[in-house]
C-alpha cells in the first residue's frame, strides 16, 4: 500500500510504530508551509492506522479481551479527527467530552497525554474545540507530572489555542477535508501576519494566487475588508463593505480612513482625494498628508513644495507668559516640525524645476536669491506664482502681507484649496505671535521708547536673543532712528548672513536713505518686490542681475524718494542698449551713496574685466586688490599694472604706498630685472630684453605699454597717446592669450587717457578761421582750402602791395599763416611741433612735401589738442572711450 511507502515503513499493525513513523515524517510537510504535502501524510497515517486496527479484529485471531477502554476512545478520537463533517463542529467535540466523563479516572488517567499528542500532531483545528477538550481533561494543571521540555511545549500548545478562530469552524462542517484545512491554514497565517508582521508581508502574501472557499462570516469578511484595506490591497467587494460601514457611522475617522485606502488602491483618485482631503482637513491624519504628497508628486510637481509647506502644522499657542526669560517665549514661534525637513531633502531628489526647485533650494540651504528673482519676475502662472509669494511671507513677511495671506481668495483646485489653508492657519499663528507674544512686543516697545531706554537685559542672550533675531529676519520698513538702535543693540554686523537685508537697510539709512513706509494705499506685494530687488542688487549684484529678467526693474512704477529709483535709469538703460546689466562697475558714479555701496560689491577681477566702460583707476585698485592671488600667474603683468597705478595721480597716498609695496615684493633673479624695477618706480621705465619677455611668457605689447606709461608720467595732458595707439591698447586690453596682469595694466592706461581726453572733451571746436588758436585742430577740407587760398592770395597780395618792404610782410605772413594751418593739421593727425619741424627741414629738398597732408584723414577722437573740428555738438565718448574704440576696432 501507499500509505506505507509515504510513512517509510514496513506495514504493521503497531500503532506505535506508525505514530513514530508519522512524527518523524512531519517536519518534512509543516501543515503552514506545505499543506498538500501535510494532508497526504495525514491520510497515509490514518489508513495504517486503520489497516492496524482491521488486522487486529481478523476472525482468526481472537480479539474480543485485547481492546482496551483506553484503545477504544483513542480510536474513537482519531476518528473524530478525520471526520470532516465533525473535525470543526464544537457539538461534537462536546459529545466526546460526554463519553470521556463515562470512563474510570485511570482510564482518563491514560489517555490524557496520547490524546494531547494526537492534538500537537493534527495539523489545523479549531482552537474552539481544541478549548472544550483541554479544559474537560485539565492539561494546564497536570503540566508538574512533566518533565520541563515537555511542559514547556505543552504550555506552549495551550497558549496557541487561547487565540480566537478567525471564524466559526461549524460553517465548514459540510466542506471536503482538504478545503477545511486550507482556508482555515490561509486565514490564520493572514491574522498572524497582520499581527506580528509588516503591511508589507502581509501584502505579499495576501497577493499569492489561491483560490480558496470563504465561509459565511460577517465578521470575517468585515475583518478582512479592514486588513486588506490597511494593507492597499485593492478589492471591489471590500470597498462596498467599507463603504456601507462608513455610511452608517460617517464620523468615525477610522471607517474613513479605510475607504480612502480602498479608493486609492482601486485607482479612484478623484474619490480618494476627496476622503483624503476630508482626513487632512478634520484629523489632520498622517497618512493623508503622505498620500496627498504623493499625488501632489505624481501630478502636479510644482507645487509640491507648498504642499509641503501647507502640512507643516505646529501646535497654536496663545498663552505666554510676562516673563521674557521663560522658556515658553519660544512657543507659537514660527519653526519647523521635523518630518518637514525629511520631506524637502525628498522633493529635492525629484528634480524639479523652476520656482518649486528654488524654494525647496531655500528651505534646505538658505540660499534665497534664486527664490526671489522667480518671485519677483511676470509669471506666466500667476496663480502658482502667488500661492509661492504666499509661502515665501510665512518666514520672511511682517504684518501686512502675513494679513494679505489671510485675506486670500480660495482657489478653485482642491490641491490649492488644500495649500491655502495651510497658508492661513499658519498665517494667523505667526500674526499672534507678532502681535500678541511678549518679545516681539518687547522689541517694538524698545524701538517706540527714548533713545536713551536700553534693550531688556533678558533679550541679550541665549533663546529670547534667537526670537529677537527671528523677528528681524522679517521684512519691514523701519525708520532711522529705529535702524541705528537695533544696529547698536544687536550688533548687526556680527550676525549671520540672514539679516543682511537689516544690515543693508542700516547702511542705507546711514547715508539719509530709508524705505518708504506701507500705507493702507500701497500695493503691499509691489513694496516688498521693490524692497527685495534693490536689497538683492546691493547684497549679491552679481549673482541678482545675472538671475533675474533683465527687464523686470523697467516694469516698475518706483516713487522719487525711493533708493531704487537711484539704480533704475542705469539699469534700465543698460538692459535696453545690452540686454543685460552686465558690465555694470564702469557706469556706477562715486558720488551717488546708493551707487557706491553697489560698487563696493562688484569689485572684483571678473568684473573689471567684464564691464563694457573703463573702470576708473581708482575702482581698478579696488579689483586687482580685492583679488590679488589672480594676478600670480602674471608677475610681470602685475608689477606693470602696480607701476601705472602708482604713478596715477588720482589715486591717495595710502594706495600708492600698497602698490609701492606690491612692485617691490615681486623679485628674480636675472641681472636686468632690479634695474627695470628701478626706472619702473622713476616712471621711466626701460624695456626688458625680449629674450627675457619670451621666457616670463609676456607678449611684445608689453613694450607698447611701457612707451605710454613713459609719456603719461613725463608729459602728463600732452602724453596721451594718439588715436592709432589708443587702437592698439584696446585690442592688447581685449586679447585673452595676453595675462591678466598686462591686460589690467592695459585697461588702467586707458582709463588714465580717457580722464585726459574727456577734460578735452568738455571743449567746443575751433573754427577753421581762428588761424592765431596754434594749439587747436583744423579739418582735412579746412586745410585744403586754407593752402590753396594762401597760395593764390599770398602772391597777388604781395605784387599789390605797392612796396617791396610791403610785399616782404604779406609773404611772411601767408608763410605764417601757412605754417598755422600745417601746424593745426599735423594736431588734428595726433602729430605736433616735432612733426613741423620736420616738414620744415625737408620742404626745401621736397617743396610739395606738406601736401601729403591732405591724404590724411583726422583722429575721429579727442586727442591732446581738442575735440575734431567737425563733432559739432556730438558727444563723441558718451559710451565711454572703451565702447569707442572696440566700435572703430570692428
Amino acid at each position: 500500500m501507499s500509505c506505507w511507502i509515504r510513512l517509510g515503513i514496513e506495514p504493521t499493525k503497531d500503532n506505535d510504530a506508525i505514530r513514530g513513523a508519522y512524527r518523524a515524517r512531519l517536519p518534512q510537510h509543516h501543515p503552514e508551509t506545505d499543506p498538500e504535502g501535510f494532508q497526504m501524510l495525514r491520510e497515509a497515517y490514518e489508513l495504517a492506522l486503520q489497516f492496524a486496527r482491521e488486522k487486529a479484529t481478523e476472525p482468526h485471531e481472537p480479539t474480543v479481551n485485547k481492546v482496551s477502554p483506553a484503545e477504544q476512545m483513542m480510536a474513537e478520537f482519531e476518528n473524530l479527527l478525520l471526520d470532516p463533517a465533525r473535525r470543526f463542529h464544537p457539538a461534537d467535540w462536546q459529545a466526546f467530552n460526554l463519553e470521556l466523563d463515562k470512563l474510570p479516572l485511570d482510564v482518563l488517567d491514560e489517555i490524557c497525554w496520547p490524546l494531547l499528542r494526537e492534538l500537537i500532531d493534527a495539523g489545523p483545528i479549531s482552537h474552539v474545540c481544541v478549548r472544550l477538550l483541554a479544559q474537560r481533561i485539565g492539561w494546564a494543571s497536570r503540566m508538574l507530572d512533566l518533565d520541563f521540555d515537555n511542559a514547556r511545549h505543552v504550555d506552549e500548545f495551550l497558549q496557541r489555542i487561547d487565540a480566537p478562530d478567525p471564524f466559526d469552524t461549524a460553517l465548514m462542517s459540510h466542506w471536503p477535508a482538504v478545503a477545511q484545512l486550507e482556508t482555515l491554514w490561509y486565514l490564520r497565517t493572514l491574522s498572524h501576519l497582520h499581527r506580528n508582521g509588516s503591511l508589507d508581508d502581509y501584502r505579499h502574501f495576501a497577493g499569492l494566487h489561491t483560490c480558496l472557499p470563504l465561509p459565511d462570516d460577517g465578521d470575517l469578511l468585515q475583518r478582512l475588508a479592514v486588513q486588506f484595506s490597511q494593507a492597499g490591497i485593492a478589492s471591489k467587494e471590500f470597498l462596498g463593505i467599507v463603504s456601507e460601514l462608513h455610511r452608517l457611522e460617517p464620523r468615525n475617522i477610522d471607517w474613513l480612513y479605510l475607504l480612502a485606502c480602498q479608493r486609492s488602491a482601486l485607482g479612484m483618485e478623484e474619490l480618494a482625494l476627496q476622503a483624503w482631503g476630508q482626513l487632512w482637513r478634520e484629523h489632520q491624519h498622517p497618512k493623508a498628508a503622505s498620500w496627498l504628497l504623493d499625488l501632489c508628486a505624481r501630478h502636479q510637481p510644482q507645487r509640491l513644495p507648498l504642499l509641503i509647506q501647507a502640512f507643516d502644522r505646529l501646535e497654536n499657542f496663545r498663552d505666554w507668559t510676562d516673563d521674557l526669560s521663560d522658556n515658553t517665549q519660544a512657543y507659537g514661534s514660527p519653526s519647523q516640525r521635523p518630518e518637514t525637513l525629511g520631506r524637502w531633502f525628498h522633493a529635492r531628489q525629484l528634480g524639479l524645476q523652476g520656482i518649486a526647485d528654488a524654494f525647496v533650494e531655500w528651505r534646505i540651504s538658505g540660499d534665497e536669491l534664486p527664490l526671489l528673482a522667480w518671485l519677483i519676475i511676470d509669471s506666466d502662472e500667476p496663480t502658482l506664482q502667488t500661492l509661492y509669494q504666499h509661502a515665501w511671507a510665512l518666514h520672511r513677511g511682517d504684518v501686512a502681507l502675513l494679513r494679505c495671506v489671510t485675506g486670500a481668495a480660495e482657489p478653485s483646485d482642491i490641491l490649492d484649496q488644500l495649500v491655502l489653508e495651510g497658508f492661513k492657519y499658519q498665517a494667523e499663528q505667526q500674526l499672534c505671535w507678532l502681535t500678541q507674544a511678549p518679545i516681539p512686543l518687547a522689541i517694538e516697545a524698545f524701538l517706540a521708547a527714548d533713545p536713551a531706554t536700553a534693550l531688556p537685559q533678558e533679550l541679550q542672550k541665549g533663546e529670547p536673543l534667537e526670537l529677537c533675531l527671528l523677528w528681524m529676519r522679517r521684512l519691514r520698513a523701519y525708520d532711522a532712528g529705529g535702524l541705528a538702535r537695533l544696529d547698536e543693540a544687536f550688533s548687526l554686523n556680527k550676525r549671520d548672513a540672514v539679516l543682511d537685508g537689516l544690515k543693508l537697510q542700516v547702511q542705507l539709512a546711514r547715508q539719509g536713505m530709508l524705505l518708504p513706509a506701507i500705507d493702507s494705499f500701497c500695493d503691499v506685494w509691489e513694496w516688498h518686490r521693490q524692497a527685495l530687488y534693490l536689497l538683492a542688487t546691493l547684497n549679491e549684484p552679481t549673482r541678482w542681475l545675472g538671475a533675474q529678467s533683465a527687464h523686470c526693474v523697467d516694469s516698475m512704477d518706483i516713487a522719487r524718494e525711493h533708493p531704487l529709483a537711484r539704480l533704475q535709469p542705469l539699469l534700465c538703460r543698460l538692459n535696453r542698449e545690452q540686454g543685460t546689466a552686465s558690465g555694470l562697475l564702469g557706469w556706477l558714479q562715486a558720488t551717488d551713496p546708493v551707487h557706491a555701496m553697489l560698487a563696493r560689491k562688484l569689485f572684483s577681477v571678473q568684473e573689471a574685466l567684464d564691464s563694457t566702460r573703463l573702470l576708473s583707476n581708482d575702482r581698478l585698485f579696488e579689483c586687482m586688490r580685492s583679488d590679488i592671488g589672480r594676478f600670480n600667474d602674471d608677475l610681470l603683468g602685475r608689477m606693470l599694472l602696480a607701476g601705472v597705478l602708482y604713478h596715477d595721480p588720482s589715486l591717495t597716498g595710502q594706495q600708492r604706498k600698497y602698490l609701492l609695496e606690491s612692485i617691490t615684493e615681486v623679485v628674480n633673479p636675472q641681472d636686468w630685472f632690479d634695474g627695470f624695477r628701478h626706472s619702473l618706480i622713476k616712471g621711466e621705465p626701460v624695456h626688458p630684453p625680449r629674450e627675457a619677455l619670451a621666457d616670463e611668457g609676456v607678449s611684445e605689447d608689453f613694450y607698447l605699454a611701457l612707451d605710454v606709461l613713459k609719456d603719461l608720467v613725463r608729459f602728463e595732458s600732452l602724453g596721451v597717446p594718439r588715436q592709432k595707439i589708443l587702437l592698439r591698447m584696446q585690442r592688447a586690453k581685449d586679447a585673452t592669450q595676453n595675462g591678466l596682469g598686462l591686460r589690467f595694466a592695459f585697461s588702467a592706461l586707458l582709463s588714465w587717457a580717457e580722464r585726459l581726453l574727456l577734460a578735452k572733451a568738455k571743449t567746443l571746436p575751433t573754427p577753421a578761421t581762428a588761424f592765431w588758436r596754434l594749439g587747436s585742430r583744423l579739418g582735412r577740407g579746412a586745410f585744403i582750402w586754407q593752402v590753396i587760398g594762401a597760395l593764390l592770395v599770398t602772391p597777388v597780395a604781395a605784387l599789390l602791395s605797392g612796396t617791396p618792404l610791403s610785399g616782404i610782410v604779406v609773404t611772411l605772413l601767408g608763410a605764417a599763416f601757412l605754417l598755422s594751418a600745417v601746424l593745426r593739421r599735423l594736431h588734428d593727425i595726433g602729430r605736433g611741433i616735432p612733426m613741423l619741424l620736420t616738414l620744415v627741414v625737408l620742404s626745401p629738398v621736397l617743396p610739395f612735401l606738406p601736401l601729403i597732408l591732405f591724404g590724411f584723414p583726422g583722429e575721429r577722437l579727442p586727442n591732446r589738442y581738442g575735440v575734431p573740428p567737425d563733432s559739432g555738438d556730438e558727444d563723441i565718448l558718451s559710451g565711454g572711450l572703451q565702447t569707442t574704440l572696440r566700435r572703430l576696432n570692428g
